[in-house]
């Protein structure tokens, strides 16, 4: 009985290979049936485990071959998109029971849960350091910790279903229902707001668009005006672009900088980053599914084409239909792009597919809804350097355009910190920081990256308080040891710190 346990499930595991194999761009792998609708996007681990919500009030993680993992129940309806955090342990999302949920990701045990005064549509993205963003329906916009203490909240007034963008700084921007684009500071004070314009229908000038932040730091958005706009991080206006029907989804960016969004009146546009009309392109009726972009600038979006039918449309460079798969129902999800050349999306007959795309996702700063595959709507520019790519396919990684935010091994440093100085991702490493002072003159020794290998620079700055941090000027570089790491990648430097700089004072080491 045992042996022919095992001979099952070697034949399944070969069913499930060949169709990987033999299928074609465009035909379905697996489907997953809910209960009810599903309007989120999806999120996928670095394991290439699958995370989402439906209207049946559920949040389900799969695996990659569609095979449940677990279910939570939430209090009613989940359109949030679940958003993972940095270490991957725990699964973040709202509902229409006006709480947000923080749950295991391997489990899905509940940690704990925030209570807003309203539903919340929106999706949660994450600072760098881990806290939560995210407004709801009772014109509140919140912020969390990773353990889901209030840390600030602001009063706009107006229902906020628009998932926040967060750039390298830590600044908030995010649209609301009065029209305007917000922007805060980590902290909770409001930098600036922008109106967008007139209405496209009288007393609906809301914004439902998710922003995105591009490379050259232009904040992107659409408005219920028809128009795309492209503010400055200030929120000065760069230009913007007319539709002729309102803008709902996010904007994907590809790797040449040029830009991706849809519009209500069915088409998707392209524009470069000046807002320059390259092309339009049509799918049929799109409200808000973001589209997603792949390596080769290649476009997929879901839209609704009529007659109770909706598709994945897979559109080339410039914009010509390479191939599409139909379903019965809507599609609000933004479909999301795997390593593996999988695509999956939820529809609104209830069901999670994942369909051969036979591509890599876009290596770009925003590729999809969310800026990537965990959602966390974050500016990311570290993914954009090569070298940095190059030893994520020495470690294993690439497939997974991991996070430099994240700590794989758990050992309290960042891939990308791993990645400067030296560390194994895969491997914990105790002492990869840890600095020893040698003389009295206050000299630090470290293993870094050889500045010829990548643009990246360290900065040394000095505190009295752990607040307010300046450059430590005049700090004296000595080369101790050259390739200690292998390849000439890495080398033992000590800095020499000026006179004066020694007492009661605090240091750290910054790289970017």
């Amino acid at each position: 009985m045992v042996w022919a346990k095992k001979l099952g499930w070697l034949a399944a595991a070969f069913v499930l290979l060949a169709n990987s194999i033999f299928a074609a761009s465009g035909d379905e792998l697996w489907s997953f049936e809910t209960g009810d609708q599903i309007f989120g996007s999806p999120t996928l681990d670095r394991n290439g485990n699958v995370y989402f919500g439906s209207r049946d009030n559920f949040v389900y993680a799969l695996t990659g071959e569609g095979e449940l993992r677990w279910s939570f129940e939430a209090g009613d309806w989940v359109d949030s998109s679940p958003t993972l955090s940095f270490d991957e342990k725990t699964l973040y999302f709202g509902s229409w029971d006006n709480k947000m949920y923080a749950v295991s990701a391997e489990s899905g045990a509940l940690q704990w849960s925030f209570e807003a005064k309203n539903l919340i549509v929106a999706s949660p993205s994450l600072d760098a350091q881990g806290n939560l963003f995210f407004g709801a329906s009772d014109g509140f916009f919140y912020s969390l910790t990773a353990q889901g203490e209030l840390r600030w909240f602001y009063f706009v007034g107006e229902e906020m279903d628009s998932s926040p963008a967060i750039d390298g700084s830590g600044n908030v921007y995010v649209g609301a229902f009065d029209g305007q684009l917000y922007s805060f500071s980590n902290t909770g004070e409001l930098r600036w707001s922008y109106a967008t314009g007139l209405d496209v229908e009288e007393g609906d000038r809301r914004i439902k668009s998710p922003p995105t932040i591009g490379e050259n730091e232009a904040v992107y958005v659409g408005g219920g005006d028809g128009r795309l706009y492209a503010l400055t991080l200030d929120g000065q206006l760069l230009w913007q672009f007319q539709a002729p029907e309102k803008v709902d989804t996010g904007i994907a960016v590809r790797e040449d900088g040029s830009l991706v969004f849809g519009s209500r009146d069915g088409f998707v546009y392209a524009l470069d980053e000046n807002g320059v009309y390259l092309w339009e392109s049509y799918v049929g009726d799109i409200f808000y599914s973001t589209p997603a972009v792949d390596r080769e600038g290649g476009i997929y979006v879901g839209s609704y084409v009529g007659n109770g039918v909706s598709g994945i449309s897979a559109l080339s460079e410039s914009g010509e239909l390479v191939w599409e798969s139909l379903v019965l129902g809507y599609i609000d999800s933004s479909p999301l792009l795997s390593g593996e050349g999988r695509l999956y999306y939820g529809s609104y007959d209830g069901a999670f597919r994942a369909i051969e795309a036979d591509v890599q996702p876009a290596i770009s700063v925003w590729n999809r809804f969310g800026a990537g595959r965990a959602n966390q709507s974050l500016f990311i520019d570290f993914l954009l350097s090569q070298d940095f790519e190059a030893w994520l396919a020495e470690e294993g990684l690439e497939s997974y355009k991991a996070n430099p935010y994240s700590d794989l091994d758990g050992d309290g440093f960042t891939l990308f910190e791993e990645y400067y100085f030296g560390g194994n991702p895969s491997l914990p490493d105790a002492s990869l920081l840890a600095f020893q002072w040698t003389g009295a003159d206050l000299q630090l020794q470290f293993v870094r990256l050889d500045q010829a290998v990548s643009p990246y620079v360290f900065h040394l700055e000095i505190s009295s308080d752990l607040k307010a941090w300046m450059p430590v000027e005049a700090v004296t570089e000595v080369m101790l040891e050259e390739s200690v790491a292998g390849e000439s990648r890495y080398d033992k430097v000590q800095l020499v710190l000026p006179q004066g700089a020694s007492g009661s004072a605090f240091y750290r080491l910054r790289v970017f």
